[in-house]
């Protein structure tokens, strides 16, 4: 029996984008009165909200509900009790299905999983192909 061990977590956005917060809500552009408030700055300068933007290579982007990369892809965060080592990282970066993989630490990672293919089927596949090279060349961690 291994004690080696993968933990899967759904990856959250630090940003924490609410959808919402995008939106006004209460503006129905065909009541005359909301235009009435709209056409005063002062009053709008006060009801909008500050865009969030993130630096890029690109430049400034505004970040929204189409560039947050919660939205683009399904990231999920392994958690692992062995060290990821660079047989370990091609081991995940040749699984099908796996589009990033962003090594955040020698004990944490992250992918992104292609909308195409079943996140929860990738991920087994990584945990299997991950202990069966393991257990094929390495001793158990200890207790």
């Amino acid at each position: 029996m291994n004690n080696f061990q993968i933990i899967w977590e759904k990856w959250v956005d630090p940003f924490g984008l609410d959808i919402d917060e995008t939106k006004w809500n209460d503006y129905d552009e065909n009541n005359e009165d909301d235009h009435d408030v709209f056409d005063d700055p002062l009053l709008k300068s006060k009801m909008e909200k500050p865009v969030r933007v993130i630096s890029s290579p690109m430049g400034l982007i505004p970040y929204n509900e189409y560039t947050a990369s919660s939205k683009i892809f399904n990231f999920w965060v392994g958690h692992c009790n062995f060290n990821l080592s660079n047989d370990i990282v091609d081991i995940i970066e040749q699984c099908d299905g796996v589009e990033i993989l962003d090594i955040f630490t020698r004990y944490r990672f992250r992918v992104g999983i292609g909308k195409c293919f079943n996140d929860r089927e990738i991920m087994t596949n990584i945990t299997n192909k991950a202990y069966a090279f393991l257990e094929e060349n390495y001793d158990q961690p200890s207790e």
